[in-house]
Formats: structure tokens, sequence, C-alpha cells
């Protein structure tokens, strides 16, 4: 029926989707709660979903036996947020080279 082996792996990409979330909720309380003028948003909270997606969209379909139309495009969707993966990393270290030292 289905391929048990996989399912760890849809799961930990379901945890590091919901990390993400995590992150992204705690970042923004902390924002808000300081006194000082806010800085840009760097998006990094992002990455660990970003990353859960990229495993969740690829392994799914495979554990259900899907049909080769879902898989192309679970692929796809996959493809996409290894893009956006590393656009964020990319970004990233924009960020780190130009923020002033001292």
């Amino acid at each position: 029926m289905f391929e048990s082996e996989r399912w760890p792996l849809v799961w930990t990409g379901f945890l590091l989707m919901a990390v993400s979330v995590r992150l992204a909720a705690t970042v923004y309380d902390h924002r808000h709660r300081r006194l000082r003028a806010a800085r840009r948003r760097s998006h990094l909270e992002w990455l660990p979903g970003l990353a859960g997606l990229i495993m969740v969209a690829g392994e799914v379909p495979r554990v259900l036996r899907a049909g080769d139309a879902v898989l192309t495009a679970a692929d796809a969707i996959a493809g996409a947020a290894g893009a956006a993966v590393l656009a964020l990393l990319l970004y990233g270290a924009t960020v780190l080279v130009r923020r002033p030292r001292g």
C-alpha cells in the first residue's frame, strides 16, 4: 500500500515547516517589542520551512504512489522552493557582508 520507510522524511519536512512558522512568530514579536527603530526584515526564518516544503513536496506523492502528472507537479514545486532557498541564502550572505562592523 504505502511505503512506510519514507514517512520519517515527510514528518521531518512538516516539523521543519512548523519550526519555521514558530521562528517567524518569535521574530515578529521580538521586533515589535523593541524600542529602537526596526531594522529591515531578512526573511531568513523561512529557510527551514522551505527546506521542509522541498521534503514534503518531493516525498508525499511518492509515498502515496501518485501518478506521473502529480509527480511532475510536485517536482516543479520542489524546484521552485529550492530556487527560493538559494535566493534566501544569497540574500542572507549579502546582508551579512553589508552589515556594519563594530
